[in-house]
């Protein structure tokens, strides 16, 4: 068996080819089976020559999950029944890992392939003992860490996506996204206020809301993956279900960027789309916004 990525361990090479992961979507669908042909990708309005190949398994994943007092009993049931989630579908083969945060990220469980010490890990949880939610530290953190492994990496969030007294800011946890090859799926907690306390809310409390969600929206679009904001405890299992669904269907096109390593960003732009009877059908495509080297 292979060896266990180690968090932190690997840094990719300069010059090396880069793998571009992405979903194609008809509807609520996911499309399979496309091939090159199916594809043009671009990078600032430049067309970038590529191949599609399978992408690698199996998938580094980490899981970072909110662990704080001060999102208290509100966010609870949310949280256990995503973790719920999370262990009934995932598949086996991949390499997992479980982080922490509240007031500053925790490491719980490094990568393993035995689902048994991810569940213990989740029961040891307990309880937040902090009444910070340091969301952009932790995010940051996790995002650098993952950056470094070689092969296909994905993490997935699950929290309020609210920050109260983090080192870091949204603009350096943006520009850290824009930076690694890594793919964010957010799971917003918090499916209460969104739903039977929404019309109760304050405006306070609904620009918290609205920060936070563009937040995770943020993290999703600038990744290529997806964000996530159930107003119903019971969605959370399915949510789960969608996002290893997702990381089944990605395709992966390598190619050599062409960008010049100037620390401004740099857009992404695939098109995905068949030919039938002299028509062309496009497809919605998932993949990151771009690049910042």
């Amino acid at each position: 068996m292979a060896a266990a990525p180690q968090l932190g361990a690997h840094q990719l090479t300069p010059g090396e080819p880069v793998s571009l992961y992405l979903t194609v979507e008809q509807g609520d669908k996911l499309v399979r089976g496309l091939g090159p042909q199916n594809f043009r990708l671009r990078e600032d309005g430049e067309a970038v020559p590529f191949r599609l190949e399978q992408p690698e398994t199996p998938v580094s994943i980490a899981l970072l999950v909110e662990d704080s007092r001060a999102a208290g009993y509100y966010y609870w049931d949310d949280l256990r029944a995503a973790l719920d989630g999370f262990l009934s579908n995932a598949p086996a083969g991949n390499w997992y890992a479980l982080g922490s945060f509240a007031n500053e990220l925790e490491i719980n469980q490094d990568f393993t392939q035995e689902i048994p010490k991810l569940r213990n890990a989740f029961a040891a949880l307990g309880y937040g003992a902090w009444n910070e939610s340091n969301t952009y530290d932790a995010v940051y953190e996790m995002l650098d860490k993952l950056g470094r492994l070689p092969g296909r990496k994905a993490l997935i969030f699950i929290g309020s996506g609210i920050d109260t007294f983090s080192g870091r800011t949204l603009d350096d946890v943006q520009k850290k996204a824009e930076q690694v090859n890594v793919t964010v799926y957010a799971v917003a907690l918090g499916s209460l206020f969104r739903g039977r306390l929404d019309p109760y809310l304050g405006t306070e409390a609904r620009m918290d809301l609205l920060q936070a969600r563009a937040f995770l929206q943020m993290l999703a679009d600038k990744t290529g993956g997806e964000a996530w904001f159930p107003n119903l405890e019971g969605a959370y299992p399915d949510v789960m279900k969608g996002i290893f669904q997702s990381l089944e269907s990605q395709y992966r096109l390598v190619y050599f960027p062409n960008l010049p390593r100037d620390g401004e960003f740099h857009k992404i732009e695939v098109e995905a789309f068949v030919i039938a009877d002299d028509e062309r059908k496009d497809f919605k495509v998932r993949v990151r916004e771009g690049w910042r080297q």
